[in-house]
């Protein structure tokens, strides 16, 4: 893992992974990102099913994350609903996170060491 890095971009990798494994991932990106106040942070482009902030969206748009999601259960990955991603990235050891809704059904997701 390189070090000295301030952002990580991880798109459409986390639903691939397990819980246990997304948690390793973040660790090693947490090691190798400087502290929140000197800019690190790693950016997540991937789903989040079921967002309060992203409620208005269209019962298509809903189908779509349903269906895909099981795709990727026989797969072992999966989509996350909000609370699943916050409990990946406490145990990971980060300290905060903020998700915009964006790009279709996908939302960008800051998550702060």
């Amino acid at each position: 893992m390189p070090h000295h890095i301030d952002i990580f971009v991880l798109q459409s990798v986390m639903h691939d992974w397990r819980d246990d494994e997304c948690v390793k991932i973040l660790r090693r990106c947490k090691e190798a990102i400087p502290s929140r106040e000197a800019g690190g942070k790693v950016i997540i482009i991937n789903m989040v099913v079921g967002s309060e902030k992203s409620k208005g969206n269209s019962t298509k748009k809903e189908e779509a994350q349903a269906l895909y999601d099981l795709f990727l259960m026989a797969f072992e990955g999966g989509e996350r609903e909000e609370h699943e991603w916050e409990k990946i990235f406490l145990e990971a050891g980060f300290s905060g996170y903020n998700i915009i809704p964006a790009l279709g059904i996908r939302s960008i997701i800051e998550v702060y060491p």
